[in-house]
């Protein structure tokens, strides 16, 4: 009889090695802490630019000697800065006709012509007020009546009062009877009062305001509302339980770009409302916690977009879902140099030396021994000095002469035209005393190789502190390739030059390239997120959004940055 095959014995899933997340972990604030910790941590980061602007405007809504500006007074200062002010104005000396003729050309064709982009901008934006306004000034210009503008003014159903410094509601905005659509972005409102709404508005849009609690107005907006957007607010999670008041009829909500940290209380909510369809809820520090995006799909069953995107049957996974607790406040920030190729070969190292390479990252908002540091102290320097051994032989600052002017600067026989560049020269002295409490990560350190591999991940980062990895997606992040020289002269042996003792290793360093890339939001729906390298296209950046040699990878896991280094021939 042949032998029996063999069972094969199915091995077990190693389970996933975690750190425990406790009251230990970065979250936690002691009660000694420094007052103002925070505000210098994040002091010297280089934000992007669309994030400078979103904290320029969450700053102003802080201070609490903001002007009053009612509706009415803030759609007068945006009427004032349109077109149609000459319009509307009784005591203009030009008739309709030659307001049509003569100044709306004129100024049509001065934006057209000759203001930049910003202007542009600036220019849709104050004339934003309403859908067709200059089909709108037509009409009064037909009839030769002011009046009839002033009164089709306000039987708009699309109102945009936005960026006029409004702070409040008041009865001006009941003349608008037919709005089925409402936009207060960018202002100062607190507090909403619904009784001055239309009935049947349908969408209002709230973005860019210091609206904080939700629980005094959202049981009295109108029924009949199906879109509500409360993007770049001052929410949280301790202030979203006035989520499940809203109306029934409400398909999409934006919550994005806010300061709700716990999933949990937000799922409360958020299955409360029958009706919803689409939520936004991106660059909230609770989006880039690792089952961020299935832990939503799967609970919400009738949700069809997140984020922007389609939900697709693939998404939602047949079997039970339960997310683990520590899935929900936490995340993994990996990143991955591929492979750096074309650098220049270094020159030969003199005896007793060797040359290495490796990758340092920046990123100021995920270290945590910078954040320890900057909690107990007010030093404004992060940077330490260790005492000096009592040992006087030890040449505090200094090398070895000869290390110094190293014949590492010198060039191999036979290998002169891959050295003539002198990005080698530039060498360093690294302090083996020196404490430095900032920014760093660093890679393992390979040897010169014409395609040069690292370890995956090249670093590692656990993250407890979700709004610092949220933060970190909104800032510019600082890649370096440093070559480092590394003296390993024997305990006690003098050096024939300059006679001194040399202890331990000592080492020089060069930075060859440093690459300033602004990161974007993870997106949930792409295994990856690209970005490219192009210094010819005439901007102060060289990395750029699209396909290419940099690029963020993003699963529902972990939240990765993988580097493709191809242009260091630019520095031979």
């Amino acid at each position: 009889m042949p032998p029996k095959p063999k069972e094969t014995v199915k091995k077990p899933t190693p389970q996933i090695a975690r750190p425990a997340i406790s009251n230990a972990t970065l979250l936690y604030i002691p009660e000694d802490v420094v007052e103002g910790f925070q505000e210098r941590i994040e002091t010297g980061i280089h934000w992007t630019l669309i994030e400078e602007a979103a904290r320029h405007h969450k700053q102003r809504c802080f201070k609490e000697d903001i002007p009053r500006v009612s509706f009415s007074e803030a759609l007068e200062n945006k009427i004032h800065t349109s077109i149609l002010r000459g319009f509307l104005d009784e005591d203009s000396k030009l008739s309709l006709d030659e307001q049509w003729e003569l100044i709306l050309p004129t100024i049509l064709w001065d934006n057209e012509k000759f203001s930049n982009d910003e202007g542009k901008t600036c220019f849709r934006s104050c004339n934003s007020i309403t859908n067709d306004l200059v089909k709108l000034i037509k009409k009064a210009v037909k009839v030769g009546d002011r009046g009839i503008l002033q009164k089709d003014l306000k039987q708009v159903q699309v109102l945009r009062v936005n960026d006029s410094k409004m702070t409040h509601l008041d009865s001006g905005l009941t003349e608008f009877k037919n709005l089925v659509t409402l936009n207060l972005c960018g202002n100062f409102i607190e507090h909403i009062d619904c009784g001055f709404m239309p009935s049947n508005l349908r969408i209002l849009e709230l973005q860019a305001n210091r609206i904080s609690n939700v629980v005094l107005f959202a049981q009295y907006l109108p029924r009949d509302l199906i879109y509500l957007g409360l993007s770049r607010n001052l929410l949280t999670s301790d202030n979203i339980e006035g989520l499940v008041h809203l109306p029934q009829n409400i398909t999409v909500l934006d919550l994005s770009e806010n300061d709700i940290y716990n999933m949990e209380p937000l799922l409360d909510v958020l299955v409360r409302l029958p009706n919803l369809t689409s939520l936004m809820l991106s660059g909230n520090p609770c989006s880039v916690c690792a089952a961020y995006a299935r832990t939503l799909t799967m609970l919400l069953q009738r949700l069809k977009w997140l984020d922007s995107r389609e939900i697709l049957p693939v998404d939602r996974s047949l079997e039970p879902f339960e997310p683990h607790p520590d899935d929900l406040r936490s995340a993994y920030f990996n990143f991955t140099i591929l492979r750096i190729m074309s650098a220049p070969q270094p020159p030969k190292p003199e005896k007793g030396a060797t040359t290495t390479f490796h990758v340092e990252l920046e990123i100021p908002l995920l270290d945590s021994t910078r954040r320890k540091f900057l909690m107990f102290r007010r030093n404004e320097s992060l940077t330490e000095m260790l005492p000096p051994p009592e040992d006087d032989e030890w040449p505090v600052h200094k090398l070895p002469s000869n290390f110094v002017e190293s014949k590492s600067c010198k060039s191999v026989e036979g290998e002169g035209s891959s050295h003539e560049s002198d990005i080698y020269r530039r060498l360093t002295t690294k302090n083996s005393r020196e404490i430095c409490h900032f920014t760093t990560f660093e890679s393992n350190k390979v040897q010169w190789n014409k395609v040069m591999n690292f370890q995956e991940p090249t670093v590692r980062i656990f993250c407890p502190d979700l709004t610092a990895l949220r933060d970190t997606f909104r800032s510019v992040i600082t890649v370096k390739l440093i070559y480092s020289v590394t003296s390993t002269a024997k305990q006690g042996k003098p050096d024939k030059k300059s006679g001194q003792f040399m202890k331990g290793s000592g080492e020089q360093r060069a930075v060859l390239a440093s690459i300033k890339c602004a990161l974007r939001s993870p997106d949930w729906s792409q295994s990856s997120q690209h970005f490219h390298w192009d210094d010819s296209l005439g901007t102060n950046d060289a990395i750029h959004w699209g396909d290419g040699d940099l690029s963020v990878s993003v699963d529902s896991f972990l939240l990765s940055v993988f580097l493709f280094e191809e242009y260091l021939q630019t520095l031979r």
